[in-house]
């Protein structure tokens, strides 16, 4: 187990690079580079002339030091160029050989290539990390780093566990946030899958503290006693002496927590009685845990164009949160009030991002969260040209919009675009965008021309379709899929928006959604989930959106005590039914989402974002 910290770093760099120490060569390093150094650049300055004096591993050496002056020293670019020029790194000595591999990764992650530096650090020049103690803890920070900076949070969990020691009294704070950090990006399903691998007391110990973490989210009193009792039981574990720091403060985030809650909603309407079901029913299930539950108050705003008067009585009747409104209009109103006197989440976006945020967060079902993904899924994917097809409705341009803007912003191209109105025929749609109809046209002018010759025909789609942005009900897209193949086009990966499944297993129908692989909220997979077999037991079975707007009620209700801790960075992400919530700078929450994929007419989970998601 290895401390680290960045002045401990710095030390160790900065003798390294006055004395000389793990240099293999007898000369005095001290004959060539002055102790009286000024600054920085002369320092690097004076590294490099002797690394030019010299020649194989001491011209190696000085060059070595020169590049980790110029990392502490921010000058980035200029440590690349001469890491270019270093030669036949393989033939140093092995300290040297792992110290050029930490340099050649922190450029890399400086650079935001995690992958770059991944090879560099489990490469052949860093094979024996164990045997040069002096460089372990810099070498785990970087692996740790850059697993995490890949999207892959067991093994940063792995490597930053190499630095935590339970025997060190002053272990550095950073490294078990870093820990927690990785940890709180797997689902429960990925740490039951790490756990099967652990094998060390201080990695099943972090595995343990994750899973009482996750299993009591939804509620901090019980996340409070379940981690006591987890400090009673792993009594060896580093972090039983010291928390990472989004666990140190539960209770004080416990004890502030709103006590009256004001929902304002349309009731009259069926998306607000979705969101009022699933906000209720998230209320019972944290009142069985606890009597320690908020009051509720409800409004109904379904026929309120201003909403100030009913903004006014929720707060007269002295509930410190609010949430709601649902409508767009009465959420810009808000977000036109200087100040508001109580924490508001509202269930909907301001059309513009407010400067403060102040005490108002927003959260909703934006699809912008669900294209950026898609976008993130197809690019991952190796795509760069995208075709995409979506209803003629007056919903629909701005998703078109958001895509194209999403997918250029990236280096994309846009290279068809269709449009469909209704359950018309497909065919004419699809000839369109795949240009068939061109080819056709082709056909029939060269008959024109040549009417008495005997001519076999056949049409060609354009090629330089690398896949299909799609936006369908699950109607639309069991007419839209097998179309695509009658056009031979059914090689072109689709990717679909939450729209295309129900939530509603129909296999013999969903047979001709097959290969579309699409993002929805976890709520509409989790078959297993507790809270879902009650409300399907309690209240009328409902489908599409409502469904979705029910876990959003859920998740409303679930976030009323934590949105203090997301905004101060206590914790980074909440499990949530519409999806993993994260919030930004300027308190809007987003979403990520599960990745499906139809086969043989069942909506399969993709086990990560990163499965090839071709056809």
């Amino acid at each position: 187990m290895i401390q680290i910290n960045k002045s401990t770093i710095q030390l160790f760099l900065m003798v390294l690079i006055l004395t000389g120490i793990g240099c293999n060569s007898t000369t005095d390093a001290r004959n060539d580079v002055t102790t009286g150094i000024e600054s920085t650049a002369e320092s690097i300055d004076d590294l490099l002339t002797a690394a030019r004096r010299r020649s194989g591993t001491d011209a190696a050496n000085f060059a070595i030091r020169a590049m980790e002056e110029m990392l502490l020293a921010g000058l980035t670019e200029r440590a690349a160029d001469e890491a270019d020029q270093l030669n036949r790194p393989n033939t140093l000595p092995a300290e040297l050989q792992l110290r050029f591999s930490l340099i050649r990764a922190a450029i890399a992650l400086r650079q935001e290539q995690p992958t770059i530096a991944l090879r560099w650090l489990t490469g052949s020049l860093a094979s024996e990390p164990e045997n040069q103690p002096l460089l372990q803890a810099e070498y785990y920070s970087l692996l740790g780093n850059a697993y995490r900076d890949s999207g892959r949070y067991a093994e940063a969990v792995n490597a930053y566990s190499k630095l935590a020691d339970p025997t060190e009294q002053f272990q550095d704070q950073n490294v078990h946030d870093e820990i927690w950090n990785a940890l709180a990006y797997l689902t429960e399903a990925d740490i039951n899958n790490f756990a099967v691998n652990a094998n060390s007391y201080e990695l099943r110990g972090w595995i343990e503290l994750a899973r009482v973490f996750l299993l009591d989210q939804y509620s901090i009193k019980s996340q409070s006693d379940s981690i006591a009792q987890w400090r009673r039981i792993w009594v060896l574990h580093s972090a039983t002496n010291r928390l990472p720091s989004p666990l140190v403060n539960l209770q004080q985030v416990w004890d502030s927590r709103p006590r009256h809650i004001a929902l304002i909603l349309p009731l009259q309407t069926p998306a607000g009685n979705a969101i009022q079901e699933g906000f209720i029913s998230a209320f019972y299930q944290a009142l069985e845990i606890s009597r320690e539950v908020p009051r509720i108050s409800v409004y109904d705003s379904s026929y309120v164009s201003l909403v100030y008067p009913i903004y006014d009585e929720a707060v007269a009747s002295g509930a410190d949160l609010i949430i709601g409104p649902l409508s767009k209009e009465l959420v810009n109103q808000l977000r036109r009030l200087p100040v508001l006197p109580v924490p508001t989440l509202a269930l909907n976006y301001a059309d513009e991002l407010p400067g403060d945020p102040g005490k108002l967060f927003q959260f909703g079902l934006a699809p912008e969260d669900e294209i950026k993904q898609v976008a993130t899924l197809a690019w991952a994917a190796g795509h760069r040209n995208a075709a995409i097809i979506t209803p003629q409705t007056a919903d629909y341009p701005r998703l078109q919009s958001a895509f194209i803007e999403e997918w250029s912003a990236r280096g994309g191209n846009i290279v068809a675009q269709a449009t469909f109105s209704g359950d018309a025929d497909y065919s004419d749609v699809i000839k369109g965008l795949m240009a068939i109809d061109a080819s056709e046209a082709r056909r029939d002018r060269l008959l024109d021309l040549l009417p008495r010759i005997n001519m076999e025909f056949t049409p060609r789609r354009r090629s330089d379709i690398d896949f299909i942005f799609l936006s369908a009900t699950p109607r639309q897209g069991r007419q839209i899929k097998p179309t695509l193949a009658f056009h031979f086009a059914e090689n072109i990966p689709v990717y679909a928006m939450p729209s295309i499944y129900n939530g509603i297993d129909n296999q013999s129908e969903n047979r001709d959604l097959d290969g579309i692989v699409f993002l929805d909220a976890p709520w509409i997979f989790n078959s297993s989930d507790p809270l879902k077999s009650e409300i399907a037991s309690n209240l009328r079975q409902v489908q599409d959106t409502l469904l979705r707007l029910r876990a959003m009620g859920i998740d409303s209700f679930r976030l009323y005590a934590r949105l203090g801790q997301m905004a101060s960075r206590q914790i980074d992400s909440l499990q949530g039914a519409t999806g993993t919530l994260t919030m930004s700078d300027n308190q809007i929450i987003h979403r990520k989402l599960e990745v499906a994929r139809f086969i043989d007419g069942l909506a399969i989970l993709l086990e990560s974002a990163a499965t090839d998601t071709g056809n």
